[in-house]
């Protein structure tokens, strides 16, 4: 065998790994991070908060981005932030940025203000399955219009900073990012909460 064709080799069986190590991420019938008990949870190493991979991809609404932002950097995350605003088509541009932390292999995608209708719904469903395939866990926060596949999202966060009892956004992107029990929908807060002494 010739060296050019020992390399080929290699690379296909490779990438034959890579595949298969890929859709054993992939639970059947359910979303990626989709852990509705103790029971479900799939063993796993958690992270620290501050060695998570969480990608955020932003909406029309660059004030609840920035206050979305700031919770996840004050709950210990380090986000990256994708903007979307000011764009032709925000819609086409939150896909993209989808599939650009896909291939980083973001730990848990975080998009706002997602809207799956119209002329997006095809394209947004092309795009969520990539992630999935992926093994990566997709949150949607203050969604407009969600997939009816329920198989494409771990959760949906709606944002109610007036709630005494809403969940730091931070720590509930960080409980599905590892995997831990969780509602498929969440009220979370943006607002840090001081603690009586």
């Amino acid at each position: 065998m010739t060296g050019s064709v020992r390399r080929a080799a290699a690379g296909l069986i490779a990438a034959a790994c890579i595949a298969s190590t890929l859709s054993a991420c992939t639970p059947y019938n359910a979303a990626v991070g989709d852990t509705q008990s103790a029971d479900d949870a799939v063993a796993h190493v958690m992270k620290d908060c501050n060695s998570l991979n969480v990608a955020m991809v932003g909406s029309q609404d660059v004030q609840a981005d920035r206050m979305a932002m700031d919770a996840l950097k004050t709950g210990g995350l380090k986000p990256i932030y994708l903007p979307v605003s000011g764009t032709v088509d925000a819609q086409d541009t939150a896909q993209q940025g989808v599939k650009d932390m896909t291939q980083r292999m973001a730990d848990i995608i975080v998009i706002a203000g997602i809207d799956v209708s119209g002329a997006n719904h095809d394209g947004w469903y092309e795009t969520l399955d990539a992630p999935r395939q992926a093994g990566i866990p997709v949150v949607l926060l203050d969604p407009i219009s969600v997939p009816t596949d329920d198989t494409l999202f771990a959760a949906t966060l709606k944002t109610n900073d007036r709630m005494t009892d809403a969940k730091p956004l931070a720590d509930a992107v960080a409980a599905i990012a590892n995997n831990d029990p969780h509602d498929r929908e969440i009220i979370v807060s943006t607002v840090e909460r001081k603690t009586r002494e």
